[in-house]
């Protein structure tokens, strides 16, 4: 399986006389002339009945699923109504494609066209993504209305999708002017993530789009069209539910439990936590420590940026997405500068092989220079603000993190309460709950479904035992930043450093496998000191004048291929035994669901990843745990699964 990626292309457009924007490519309107609000309440909200299904009070859950996003006045519309007519209690997934995303100065000027909506509006700009490809969570009303935007082709990304549509809005410019986006692959999409009773809508009433819909399973009216358009299409789904093909790395299919305890309150714990509560669910969090982030998660300075190859690739997908994530859930939880300073990253190269090789990413095409884009020696030395021996890539949208002080808000939610000083030693299924218990073998708690993530120390629990983690030690180093020159930005390169905060440097940091020494360590130090001096020579050298260094250690879970694992835990002995054709042919697929232990997550293993991986695992994690939509593409998540080590090891009949 070869992961598809398309790198994205920003919308050109044409602007009319009277204000209202055009596409160059497709040489046609994004709404209609007249009102495109009014269109878009008629064709979309009327003809799938919104806001009357939204009215029953024991609605928990609907997702919209939309084939162009455009100016995103469709999402804004939907929001709205959301807002006046659904229960309070309910959440909105808005799924949407948008294979050339509008400029953010196009969209506002697009959106102001519609004062009604200018509240949700400005929430939108605020929240607006890069326009890197692939997934793109924003979140809106705590939790409540969340919008999944998916930069790309609309036939992939809906094949990617695993989730169930309760209404389509089937929106893009006329087939005539873009026929690459009503393809049959794109309807047989739209068939299969829909079940009896979901509807859909669309501006267009051409015949082949009528036959299309008719032979995926939808039973389809003609309705007058708005103003100018004579006819529109709209109907329901009435064929069975498509079967689902089985994999070994599918979700399980579960009914959303009302409570999740979630072992671990680090920046893994506390994203799983969260992005649970915003589901409705209630949660219980455990850690053995005083307070949120109090182990890997507490250096008091992290680095928000991502190493990208100069070709995509599977992981640096992975890693792309998190970031835009993280990004995402940063702005939503509208922190203080005392946690989030988004003051930028510098990406210095140590040596000639890495500046060409920054080099050829820059000429690939590939990444937005909203996101990295490449700067001089003198460049690099105005924004850092202390004179650098050499450019690199720029990252804007990059900075530093308080680990610990972000995980401490991350838990707080109402439907979120903490436990400290709790040590979960044993973990045990029985009577169809798991029970945890501390190391006098007193019950803690129990529930139907444990999320664990707690790092290395999660291999103590039988049923974990032999996940393939190791555990990393780190050291970062402390300066007095009084009489050393000012830093602008962070710079990263074989170390890193960061902006001072309350009166002190935060650099390093040392990567020692087969170290477990807490201790602080002069050599550590040192080492730290060095690399410092590669990336700024001033630093280094004022940093080093000091008599003593302060610091601090910590150590980082990792796995083999440094990816992290998210999801749910195989039974090791059925699945190993459900799978054993693997090892007499390791490229077949076994159409069989996956052997599991029933309501048992992890979400582990993120190494010096965490800021960028954790967030995003959290909400994986979330939406396996409840049925709702996932947050990056199916093709993906085998890279991520807990298990995939034992498809790996099936394969080279090592087991």
């Amino acid at each position: 399986m070869t992961p598809h990626y398309s790198p994205p292309r920003v919308a050109e457009l044409d602007w009319s006389a009277d204000g209202l924007p055009r596409s160059r490519t497709f040489d046609d309107v994004y709404f209609s002339p007249g009102d495109g609000l009014e269109e878009t309440r008629y064709v979309y909200l009327q003809h799938n009945n919104l806001p009357q299904r939204w009215h029953d009070p024991g609605l928990r859950h609907f997702t919209v699923a939309e084939t162009g996003f455009g100016t995103g006045l469709n999402f804004l519309a939907t929001w709205q109504q959301w807002r006046q007519h659904a229960p309070p209690a309910a959440r909105l997934d808005y799924l949407s494609v948008e294979k050339y995303p509008l400029a953010p100065r196009d969209l506002a000027r697009a959106l102001a066209l519609w004062p009604p909506l200018n509240e949700l509006s400005q929430q939108l700009l605020t929240a607006y993504p890069l326009p890197t490809a692939g997934y793109h969570r924003l979140s809106f009303d705590q939790g409540r209305v969340v919008l999944t935007l998916m930069i790309g082709d609309a036939e992939h990304h809906f094949q990617q999708q695993d989730s169930q549509v309760d209404a389509w809005f089937l929106d893009g410019f006329t087939p005539t002017r873009n026929p690459d986006i009503w393809t049959p692959e794109l309807f047989a999409a739209v068939g299969r993530l829909s079940r009896p009773g979901t509807t859909v809508a669309t501006f267009t009433a051409a015949s082949s789009i009528r036959k299309q819909l008719q032979n995926t399973g939808f039973e389809t009216r003609i309705a007058a069209g708005f103003g100018p358009k004579r006819h529109m299409l709209h109907g329901e789904f009435i064929a069975p539910p498509q079967p689902r093909k089985a994999r070994w790395y599918q979700p399980p299919a579960v009914i959303p439990p009302q409570r999740v305890v979630v072992i671990g309150a680090g920046i893994a714990g506390a994203s799983t936590a969260r992005a649970l509560a915003e589901r409705g669910i209630a949660v219980e969090v455990i850690d053995r420590g005083p307070a949120p982030g109090s182990e890997g998660s507490g250096n008091p300075q992290g680095v928000l940026y991502v190493k990208l190859p100069a070709a995509p690739t599977p992981q640096s997908r992975i890693h792309l997405t998190g970031y835009a994530a993280t990004l995402s859930i940063l702005q939503s939880l509208h922190l203080d500068p005392e946690i989030w300073q988004p003051c930028g990253v510098l990406q210095l190269p140590p040596e000639q092989r890495e500046q060409q090789r920054q080099q050829t990413l820059l000429n690939s095409g590939h990444y937005p220079e909203q996101l990295v884009r490449g700067v001089g020696q003198a460049e690099a030395s105005a924004l850092a603000g202390v004179e650098l021996n050499h450019g690199g890539l720029w990252f804007p949208s990059g900075g530093w993190i308080a680990p610990a002080k972000l995980c401490a808000r991350l838990l707080e939610h109402p439907r979120i309460s903490s436990c400290f000083n709790a040590e979960v030693t044993h973990l045990e299924r029985a009577d169809a709950t798991w029970q945890l218990y501390d190391r006098n073998h007193g019950l803690l708690t129990s529930a139907t479904a444990v999320v664990v993530a707690c790092a290395a120390s999660s291999r103590a629990f039988t049923p974990l035992s032999g996940l393939p983690l190791k555990s990393i030690r780190g050291q970062v180093s402390f300066g007095d930043s009084t009489n050393a020159p000012p830093l602008n930005t962070v710079l990263c390169g074989k170390g890193y450093v960061s902006p001072p905060h309350q009166g002190r440097y935060c650099f390093g940091a040392t990567f020692t496998l087969h170290q477990q020494t807490p201790e602080l360590l002069e050599a550590d130090h040192q080492h730290n000191l060095d690399h410092l001096s590669e990336l700024s020579p001033a630093l280094g050298m004022a940093l080093r004048q000091q008599t003593r260094l302060e610091g601090r250690t910590g150590f980082r879970c990792a796995t083999p291929d440094y990816l992290p694992l998210a999801g749910p835990v195989a039974a090791t002995d059925a699945f190993t035994a459900a799978y054993a054709a693997l090892r007499h042919d390791a490229k077949s697929e076994p159409e069989q669901a996956p052997p599991l232990l029933e309501g048992l997550y992890v979400n582990l293993g993120h190494g010096s990843k965490g800021l960028v991986t954790a967030p995003l695992c959290g909400e994986l994690v979330a939406a396996q745990i409840t049925a709702t939509p996932l947050p990056l593409e199916q093709e993906l998540i085998p890279y991520l699964h807990p298990a995939r080590f034992l498809i790996k090891d099936l394969k080279r009949r090592a087991i």
